[in-house]
């Protein structure tokens, strides 16, 4: 099962399988990403979620999140780790509305350094394209 495989990948390992669930929600119907969504997140919730498979999984996430996303990896924005951080962030603000926003203000306000820079340019990004 792919979908067992893309939390765990590593970088520079083989991403065949996570290639075949990159196709399958490329080529899914809207209304199927919100199961496709529930899985992704809990896959970005297990302790084996290695850095690599949270990448793939925040690049699928960014191409169909909703305020379910933006819940469930808000903590994650300014946890001190610099890559997922990022790579949550590129989820966050792919969602509309104003929960999205409201994530990215308070996280903004908890981060430090390069973390803060990039959830202050996403929440002035937001606003002005308000």
């Amino acid at each position: 099962d792919p979908w067992k495989v893309i939390g765990t990948l590593q970088y520079g390992g083989d991403r065949t399988l996570a290639s075949t669930v990159e196709r399958v929600i490329l080529d899914a119907d809207a209304s199927q990403y919100p199961g496709f969504e529930k899985r992704l997140l809990a896959l970005a919730a297990e302790p084996a979620c290695t850095e690599a498979g949270y990448g793939f999984i925040c690049r699928m996430l960014a191409l169909i999140a909703s305020p379910a996303s933006v819940a469930a990896l808000k903590g994650r924005l300014a946890d001190g780790n610099e890559v997922k951080a990022y790579l949550t962030r590129m989820v966050i603000e792919q969602v509309p509305g104003d929960e999205a926003l409201a994530a990215l203000r308070e996280a903004a306000g908890r981060a430090k350094g390069r973390e803060a820079e990039g959830l202050a340019g996403a929440v002035k990004a937001r606003e002005c394209g308000r």
